[in-house]
């Protein structure tokens, strides 16, 4: 099975604390923040202090001095709980927010979690077309579109006995354009391992018209990134 090269997928994306950079068009993406996470295990019982805030904004400050992009994309579920939003949720949410808009526009597309993030926030999309990239959560269908960038399915991948969250790409897997996968850029969300999922496995209906084993994992190895054989190359070796 081909695979694209690791210099010619860095030529064209970076790859960095769980956001990606687009070369072509200056922009970052970041998705499934789940902000409010945090709060959510506390009231399952994890009593102890999880600093969500002070994570994620320490992540957006450092991706915004990696890339100085000129455009952020937030791509769904950028709050984690349906059905409220409480009033530490929307304080985060802001501080994001003003972190982000003292250095580039932002532009949020909605998750199937997002209900009630355009009330809190407004001027919401469901996705991003810039340039021949089209940005959408992932828990539609895309309609026509550039290259896709997707999140909803927090993929990780298993490497001697550890778990790391990974981007997945795929040239030309979809409707014949090319597929880029978000992992969950919340670090309290553990990911779900793609080493031997099939199409079928995968949440989106996106993912689940695409042959999984086609698809490269990207991971970050100590602050470096790591371009994967296809996962059909891995399982014949796991």
């Amino acid at each position: 099975m081909s695979a694209v090269s690791e210099a010619d997928l860095l030529s064209r994306f970076g790859f960095y604390r769980s956001a990606l950079y687009i070369r072509d068009i200056d922009t970052c993406v970041a998705s499934d923040i789940h902000i409010g996470l945090a709060e959510t295990l506390y009231r399952q019982g994890l009593h102890f202090p999880l600093h969500e805030e002070e994570t994620l904004i320490e992540r957006f400050e450092a991706i915004l001095d990696r890339f100085n992009p000129a455009v952020f994309v937030l791509d769904g579920d950028i709050f984690h709980a349906f059905d409220r939003v409480s009033r530490s949720v929307v304080e985060t949410f802001e501080a994001i927010l003003a972190t982000l808009r003292s250095e580039c526009e932002v532009v949020l597309v909605t998750g199937s979690h997002d209900t009630m993030l355009p009330a809190v926030a407004g001027g919401t999309v469901e996705r991003y077309d810039r340039g021949g990239y089209t940005v959408v959560h992932g828990d539609r269908p895309a309609g026509d579109h550039g290259t896709l960038v997707i999140g909803h399915d927090h993929p990780a991948i298993e490497i001697d006995m550890a778990r790391f969250p990974c981007f997945l790409y795929g040239e030309g897997v979809f409707g014949g354009k090319d597929l880029v996968v978000m992992p969950a850029y919340n670090p309290l969300s553990p990911g779900v391992t793609i080493n031997h999922m099939q199409r079928r496995d995968f949440l989106s209906p996106i993912l689940r018209r695409v042959d999984a084993g086609s698809l490269q994992p990207v991971v970050e190895v100590d602050g470096e990134t790591v371009v994967l054989p296809p996962l059909a190359g891995i399982r014949r070796f796991a």
